[in-house]
């Protein structure tokens, strides 16, 4: 099904246009850091790893197993939200025929033809949720990045309209919720225990969860690679 943006996502989207080419080299430079990381997934995945070796503390096995949680509702998600984006096609605004020459020709990044949800916007909510379950101040503070630092350069760079934007954050609750009050129970009664009984495991989990959290800093760019070798091979 394809989706064609509302008023307000046109109007947006134009008003933030009209601010490009006024100084190319903070578009550029904008462009750069989505690209790299600096806007988003670096300072979340720097959050959950702080907030993780803090839980290596006696006494605070409470704290990685919500951390568990947040990093299982991203996974869930991301699922929902790639389930969504083949339900459903809209061209971002840099791919849309009434706003393509809006647009200069030196951004380059919106190769995708499909700018709904927002993936990254679905990643971060669905982190600054859990964090802030932990730690409400940080949680504040990742709830304004991830307004200012992730979905406004992108609605910026003409990759998102508005409106990806909301259900992205409504995915990345989804996500979160579906993983802490249906997963987490399950996930206290079993992996404690068995990590008790099996201490030689604990290296190996520390290692995945690391990992993991790595791939929510760069927005699983990684698995997604992997995924398209995949099928080129099989293809």
């Amino acid at each position: 099904m394809i989706l064609s943006p509302n008023w307000l996502d046109l109007w947006i989207a134009k008003e933030l246009a009209g601010y490009l080419k006024v100084h190319p080299l903070f578009d550029l430079g904008v462009q750069s850091a989505i690209a790299h990381n600096v806007l988003g997934g670096f300072w979340f995945g720097a959050a959950l790893f702080i907030l993780w070796m803090q839980g290596q503390k006696v006494g605070r096995s409470d704290l990685q197993l919500r951390l568990l949680t947040t990093l299982i509702g991203s996974t869930v998600a991301i699922l929902i939200m790639l389930l969504a984006e083949n339900l459903i096609h809209c061209p971002p605004p840099a791919h849309n025929p009434d706003l393509k020459s809006l647009f200069p020709s030196y951004i380059y990044m919106n190769t995708d033809p499909n700018s709904f949800p927002s993936q990254s916007t679905t990643l971060y909510s669905c982190v600054a949720a859990g964090i802030y379950s932990l730690h409400k101040a940080t949680g504040w503070v990742l709830w304004v990045m991830v307004a200012v630092l992730v979905a406004l350069p992108r609605m910026y760079m003409g990759g998102h309209y508005l409106s990806d934007i909301f259900t992205g954050f409504v995915i990345g609750m989804a996500g979160y919720a579906i993983a802490r009050y249906f997963l987490e129970a399950r996930l206290t009664a079993k992996i404690g225990p068995f990590l008790e009984r099996k201490p030689r495991l604990q290296l190996l989990s520390e290692v995945i969860v690391f990992a993991w959290i790595l791939q929510v800093a760069v927005e699983f760019k990684d698995v997604v690679w992997l995924k398209n070798i995949l099928v080129f091979i099989v293809g």
